[in-house]
């Protein structure tokens, strides 16, 4: 998995989320736009990537401001 630079605010609510996935764009590695959800199939097409929040919690380790 590649590294994606995120900022201490989008870094404190996907900590804090209870939904279960993150759709996102990333633009020169820096998380750029995404939705926190649990209905994947309605955002997944609209984003570049989507991961499942339980592994991105356990590897939340750079943040950058």
């Amino acid at each position: 998995m590649q590294e994606i630079k995120i900022t201490l605010s989008q870094a404190i609510k996907i900590y804090k989320t209870k939904k279960s996935f993150i759709c996102f764009n990333t633009e020169n590695n820096k998380l750029t736009d995404y939705v926190l959800t649990d209905d994947l199939p309605r955002f997944k097409n609209k984003y570049d990537s989507f991961r499942v929040i339980s592994c991105i919690k356990s590897n939340i380790n750079t943040i950058t401001i």
